[in-house]
Formats: C-alpha cells, structure tokens, sequence
C-alpha cells in the first residue's frame, strides 16, 4: 500500500541489505514502526474525533512519517 515492493527471488539478507540502500533506513522494521504507527493515530482519530476510515489519508500519513524518518526532521 505504500509503494515497497520486494523482490522475493532475494535472501532476507540481501532483502535488508537492500533496504538499506534503496530507503537509507537501518531496518526494515522501521517502516513496519511507522506503519503501524500511523495506523495507531488513525484509530485514534476515528475512535476520538470522529474521523472517517481513510485508506488514502492512511498511505498520506505513512509517506510523510518515512519522509521525515529519512530527512530526520521534525515534525511541524
């Protein structure tokens, strides 16, 4: 959904060696951090303020999150 896709002719390792390269990340676990990051603050915003459920805002929030993870800026 947020644009990765993987190359499942690889080894884990080479999986992750290429990550690294393609992402500029440590480990691929930390898109599946911010992932599920995003979609922790997505519930929220349904459960407490009454948001619709969004794929798209959902894949909006996860872009920017990894871009401010690779330019390791703060948020505004």
């Amino acid at each position: 959904m947020i644009g990765i896709h993987w190359d499942s002719t690889l080894s884990v390792a080479e999986i992750i060696l290429k990550a690294r390269q393609l992402f500029g990340l440590q480990t691929p676990g930390e898109i599946v951090l911010i992932a599920s990051w995003c979609i922790w603050t997505h519930r929220n915003s349904i459960i407490f303020y009454g948001a619709s459920i969004s794929l798209d805002r959902w894949k909006h929030s996860c872009k920017y999150e990894i871009c401010l993870v690779l330019h390791h800026a703060k948020p505004l």
